[in-house]
Order: structure tokens, then sequence, then C-alpha cells
């Protein structure tokens, strides 16, 4: 029997316009808490941005944020948060810098930060993600813990760029992607899987307890471990070929639909 459901928040739980259906998320939500099962919502948005999008089930969800940066149990309890080396902050800062048409954002626990020249552009969508972003003229005046930071390349170079990323930064970031054309460099050795994991281990569930949902290539390490894979229709090529099943896309509610079919064979 499923004991916890990992769903992914864009390109799954949400739909191409960043929104979903929050009667159905109600109705659905009590159902799984009468079964007892977890909902984990794991994302590579912030903790602060999931929040949001969860402002009455806080206390109720678990979060995996920032691509497994970061991993909080029921209650907002923190169970680990890693944190950015210096060199290689330095170290991205200067690859960005001799790329061009790059952008480039660090974020932090509390807020996230990007340079005063930066695209306009990139600064008004990647805000709807990281809505405590605030402007820096340079590294000097970031005031927070770095968890993350995300580079965007031009299409072309973006799997080139990925593979330099990890062989230069070996040990110290892992390039991944979302499936938006954007590259997010977390701390290696913490992905979406290592929360999971973490997350077994406090509550005592095992791979075939997990059913997890995701369409990008950050989504596949916790795929892997989920008992119950599923890669949503709209994913990438590569997810839905290694999940053991597909879920209808986001805009057909994929995830909601999945999971109450679920359901229904429990009641």
């Amino acid at each position: 029997m499923i004991k916890a459901i990992a769903v992914d928040m864009d390109g799954t739980f949400l739909n191409s316009a960043g929104q979903y259906d929050h009667e159905a998320f109600q109705r659905i939500f009590r159902r799984l808490q009468e079964h007892q099962i977890q909902l984990v919502v794991a994302s590579g948005n912030p903790i602060y941005q999931l929040h949001m999008a969860f402002p009455e089930q806080i206390n109720d969800l678990c979060f995996v944020a920032e691509n497994g940066v970061e991993c909080f149990d029921r209650n907002n309890q923190l169970l680990y948060c890693g944190q950015m080396a210096d060199e290689a902050i330095q170290g991205l800062f200067r690859l960005h810098q001799a790329t061009p048409h790059s952008t480039f954002l660090l974020s932090g626990v509390e807020r996230a930060f990007v340079f005063q020249d930066e695209d306009p552009d990139f600064v008004r969508r990647i805000r709807v993600h990281y809505p405590h972003l605030v402007t820096i003229n340079s590294l000097d005046e970031v005031d927070d813990q770095i968890v993350k930071m995300q580079m965007d390349v031009p299409g072309e170079i973006t799997a080139q760029m990925q593979a330099k990323i990890n062989h230069d930064f070996a040990g110290q970031l892992t390039a991944v992607s979302s499936g938006y054309g954007n590259m997010d460099l977390i701390v290696s050795g913490l992905d979406k899987a290592t929360g999971l994991r973490k997350l077994m281990e406090v509550h005592g569930w095992q791979p075939n307890e997990l059913m997890a949902f995701g369409d990008g290539q950050n989504d596949m390490t916790m795929l892997e471990l989920a008992g119950e894979s599923y890669a949503m229709a709209n994913g990438d090529p590569r997810v839905i070929k290694l999940a053991k099943h597909t879920a209808p896309t986001n805009d057909q509610n994929g995830v909601f639909v999945t999971i109450e079919n679920y359901l229904n064979q429990l009641d």
C-alpha cells in the first residue's frame, strides 16, 4: 500500500498557467489524510514559494525544496539544508561572465539574488518562482546562505554547458535541467531522491510504498526511487522512458486523476 506520494510542481502538479484546481486539491487531500497517505511536495522552487502555494496545508505537508537541497518534515521541521561552497559560487559566476547571453541567479534560504544589469525578461520570469527576489551589484552583497544557483544559456549549448559544469565542478555542483531551458546548479550529492530518502528514514516508508510524479530531468532520481513512478505525458522523453507509468498531462490534471483512481481502489 502507498504511504507517501511525492509530486513535482511546475509541469506536473501545476498546469501550463502555473495554477492548480484548489477545490479538487482540497477534496483529494482530505481523502489522502483519511487513508494516512503523506503528500510530499518535491520541487526546484524555494521553500517560501512553496508555502505560498499551499497556505492552508503548510503544517500537514512535507517539502523537498530547491531540487533536494532542503528537506522539511511536517510542521515545517527542517531535516537538512545544504550550502554552496564559496569557491563553487565564485567559479560558476566567472563561467557565467564568460558565456555570452547567459543569465545568473543565486537562491538562498530567505531570498534570491540577481544582478542589477540582468536581462529584465529573465527577472520577470523567475520572480514567479522566487518572490523574495532582490538585486545586487556584487557577490559581496549576498547576505544569505546560498543553497542553489541557476544559470540559463542559449538552448543550442545547454547540453554542452551542463556537461562542462558537471565535469569542472565535480564533487561541488551538479547541473540539472527542469525541462524549461534552464539549469539548476545544486550541491553535489543532494537531489530530490536524497530528500525522499531522508523522509523515508524518518517515517519508516519503503520504496514500494512511495508514489512519485514528475516531468523533468530533475525528477529522474526520485522516479527511480519510487516503487510507483509516473511521468507526465507532457514530460521529457527521457523521463517517460524511465518511469513505470505515464499520467495524463499537467493540463489534464494528470496528478489528480491518477491519485483519485488509486484512492478509488482503496475505498
